[in-house]
């Protein structure tokens, strides 16, 4: 047995003094700009000298050294800050007794710009806004705020998978934003018990779907799916329980067909799809939440130019948009034409970056719609007569698909 000799006293005090003296100069410069941030060239406005000594505040704070200093002239133009800055300012009032009435007051002016969904709840801010103030370090910091300010385990859990939801192939594109990210994660587990150990049971009416036992982290998700033929008619309770330590998260949704056709939706975007000839502004149907109840009927053998209107009224990232094709119809893919063409579909807002041509359906996509009206167009050419079932156009959010709205179906009859 090997026995390892005692670290002289003197060495150990020589390592303290080592390891902390790093932090103690860390401290005295934190100390120096917050006195007088003023020293450097870049930085003489009113307005950049509050934005720094903010920044060299919290970050003492951090280091176990709260000071209130110059709080009241950061506080009095808190208005010209930017949207971080401001998320910033209010969670480190939040840490001083003397301003917790200041911070509730930012705290409520801030939700206002969160956009919350049954899953997530995503702060909405200007697109111009980049690296430091991206839209990836405004989540981390509303997070962090609001776990400060104590709020509901379901807006902490919204915007906890508003900011996963942010990241790009497990990344959040940058190590500044990666590292914003990671300390608001660090903030919530600390939310969290250590490790979880809990069992979970699903119970429809009398029938029991699923148990499982959840210890740690590797088994951390649980997936069922109950055809829709397996359902006991009638009315029956789902009935989720647990029996041990940690919390429950769960998703439960109800998807059915609905018979003939199908009304439009509008959970947060809203579709609206019209057909026009070709080189036409006149509108032959227009199709939205509702369909009228007669069937349009058209011509074989002509084209026709099929627009849609997506309209938002806050800022989303990454939609998909969908239209499906009837099998009466072909899209008309125009790339391949040398020369200008007769016909021609009406121009696109810029924002909706590409379209895709299939068979049976044409998607687009954007990478980013502020509030406003989109517009999308492609063409088609009526080829088999007959009765066919149109399905309604679709746009939603691909990391967020919860979020979407979708036109109303319709029947369309291709007729001599």
């Amino acid at each position: 047995m090997k026995v390892a000799s005692p670290v002289p006293k003197g060495r150990v005090e020589r390592r303290l003094s080592a390891r902390s003296r790093p932090v103690s100069r860390v401290k005295t410069y934190l100390e120096k700009i917050l006195a007088n941030p003023g020293q450097y060239r870049y930085c003489k406005s009113q307005l950049c000298k509050n934005q720094v000594r903010l920044e060299a505040s919290i970050a003492l704070a951090e280091l176990g050294d709260r000071q209130n200093k110059f709080l009241a002239d950061i506080y009095r133009m808190r208005d010209q800050l930017d949207l971080v800055m401001q998320i910033k300012l209010a969670r480190h009032l939040s840490r001083f007794p003397a301003w917790q009435q200041e911070a509730k007051t930012m705290s409520d002016g801030l939700g206002q710009t969160i956009y919350e969904t049954g899953r997530t709840a995503k702060v909405n801010m200007p697109q111009n806004w980049r690296w430091m103030s991206s839209p990836v370090t405004a989540q981390a910091q509303a997070l962090r705020l609001f776990i400060a300010r104590q709020a509901r385990s379901e807006t902490l859990d919204r915007l906890l998978q508003g900011l996963l939801a942010l990241r790009r192939d497990g990344i959040w594109g940058s190590t500044y934003s990666n590292a914003e990210a990671l300390i608001a994660l660090v903030d919530y587990s600390n939310l969290q018990p250590i490790p979880p150990n809990f069992t979970a049971k699903v119970q429809l009416g009398s029938k029991q779907l699923a148990t499982n036992q959840f210890v740690g982290y590797r088994n951390d998700s649980q997936e069922l799916q109950v055809p829709m033929s397996e359902l006991p008619r009638g009315n029956f309770d789902l009935i989720l329980q647990k029996s041990g330590d940690s919390t429950l998260h769960y998703l439960v949704a109800y998807h059915y067909r609905l018979q003939g056709d199908r009304p439009g939706r509008f959970n947060g975007l809203r579709v609206t799809r019209e057909i026009r000839p070709a080189n036409n502004d006149e509108v032959l149907r227009k199709i939205g939440l509702f369909a009228s109840d007669d069937s349009l009927e058209l011509p074989p053998r002509q084209v026709y130019d099929i627009g849609l209107e997506i309209i938002t009224d806050h800022p989303v990232d990454h939609v998909v948009i969908t239209d499906p094709l009837p099998a009466g119809l072909e899209a008309v893919d125009t790339s391949f034409q040398t020369s200008t063409p007769a016909v021609q579909a009406q121009r696109d807002s810029w924002q909706i970056g590409y379209q895709i041509i299939y068979a049976d359906r044409v998607v687009a996509y954007a990478d980013r719609l502020d509030a406003g009206v989109y517009r999308l167009h492609y063409l088609v050419r009526s080829v088999t007569p007959g009765t066919f079932q149109w399905p309604g156009a679709e746009a939603r959010l691909q990391y967020a698909p919860e979020e979407f709205g979708r036109s109303a179906s319709s029947l369309l009859e291709v007729k001599e």
